[in-house]
């Protein structure tokens, strides 16, 4: 019986040593929680989707759309906020179009600001961020009723805009010099890798930075 009960004894020491054994491989074996959650992320759908055929670049007949479109809600990614979308007069249309460029300045773009970049106040009143980043377009149209804007940034990455423009909220909100916050334009934004299927702008005329 003595015998007996050690042998006993030892198999039962053998399959914990074998169960302990096999949790320890398991648990070596399977990847941490962390890349199996990143794994079953989806992954988020564009909100302006890759459209190959949008080239060029199509002006505005004349200068109703000129001005800052400034975004009703913050529009963030990381550290970046988007500021605002500029439109700009027939000068500035023919300068660019006639190859007169800079680094800085398009008709048609996109201006971010660091919001962890020092700021102050100009002698509008507005907070202006001394790191823009500055999206120009490698194909823009803006027409009566639409603005569609494609370009890149290195800290951005791929950048598309296509957003619906009304032009009857666009005139009377430029009667009161834009005052009055009326929603002029709405649509989408893509950012790299972050949607924004839901964007809309207000108008202010002049300078705004």
């Amino acid at each position: 019986m003595m015998k007996f009960r050690k042998t006993q004894g030892g198999n039962h020491m053998r399959k914990a040593l074998l169960a302990a054994a096999s949790v320890v491989l398991l648990a070596a074996c399977s990847p941490p929680a962390e890349q199996v959650e990143q794994a079953k992320a989806p992954v988020a759908e564009p909100a302006v989707p890759v459209d190959p055929t949008f080239t060029g670049l199509t002006r505005p007949k004349g200068d109703d759309q000129f001005g800052y479109y400034l975004p009703t809600a913050e529009v963030k990614v990381g550290d970046y906020r988007l500021d605002n979308l500029h439109i700009a007069g027939q000068m500035g249309f023919n300068d660019w179009e006639r190859g007169e460029r800079t680094k800085t300045y398009a008709p048609v773009m996109l201006e971010f600001v660091d919001i962890t970049s020092p700021a102050r106040k100009n002698a509008l009143g507005n907070v202006v961020y001394s790191v823009k980043l500055k999206v120009l377009p490698d194909a823009y149209a803006v027409t009566d009723e639409r603005i569609r804007l494609v370009g890149k940034h290195p800290k951005l990455g791929d950048v598309r805009l296509d957003v619906k423009l009304d032009p009857a909220a666009l005139k009377k909100t430029k009667g009161t010099k834009g005052k009055d916050g009326v929603t002029v334009a709405d649509g989408a934004l893509q950012v790299g890798d972050t949607p924004f299927k839901a964007v809309a702008f207000t108008w202010r005329g002049g300078d705004w930075g």
